[in-house]
């Protein structure tokens, strides 16, 4: 059979779709091993691709590392999608912003990604990418809620142990009650 009648996973999947795919299986090798040990062939296995198809979607594994905690926060981003119409003061838009959280505590891979960005920001090129994300998290709260600094500080410490309470999986009595207002 000639080339032109054999078709590997990377024939029947467009560019963007392998993309995808590369950056699906990426975040859970990230999020599991780190930046340094996750290794580039775990990530070709797991998205069913050659390795090197790997560099032709992305220059390096740092680029793919960056890519994906780009993709964390567009996901965590989604999920605040439509905050802007939000009611109320701007404590009840924070309560109502973290209850549209909630479902992204349901991705442990995300959380751990994301956790795995702060840990790697050892590397100057990685503390910029996490730093200016989370300058842009924390400023879109505040303009999507109206609430100060302050108040966004305390929502953004409150969503990063919320997100360590279960990767860790604490048990209820050490997570905090949900506000009303």
């Amino acid at each position: 059979m000639s080339r032109s009648q054999t078709h590997s996973p990377e024939d029947r999947q467009s560019a963007a779709e392998r993309r995808e795919a590369v950056l699906e299986a990426a975040l859970s090798e990230f999020a599991e091993h780190g930046y340094r040990a996750a290794r580039t062939a775990n990530i070709a296995e797991r998205a069913g691709i050659s390795q090197p198809y790997i560099y032709a979607l992305f220059p390096n594994k740092k680029s793919l590392f960056l890519a994906c905690q780009d993709l964390v926060r567009a996901r965590i981003r989604a999920a605040f999608e439509g905050a802007r119409d939000l009611e109320g003061t701007p404590e009840q838009r924070l309560v109502a912003l973290g209850e549209r959280y909630r479902p992204v505590l349901s991705q442990p891979d995300l959380l751990r990604c994301q956790l795995q960005g702060f840990a790697a920001a050892d590397d100057p090129e990685i503390r910029a990418n996490v730093r200016a994300g989370m300058i842009a998290s924390l400023d879109a709260v505040r303009r999507m809620t109206g609430a100060s600094a302050e108040q966004v500080a305390d929502f953004a410490g409150r969503g990063l142990f919320l997100n360590v309470a279960h990767i860790l999986d604490l048990p209820q009595a050490h997570l905090p009650q949900r506000r009303r207002n």
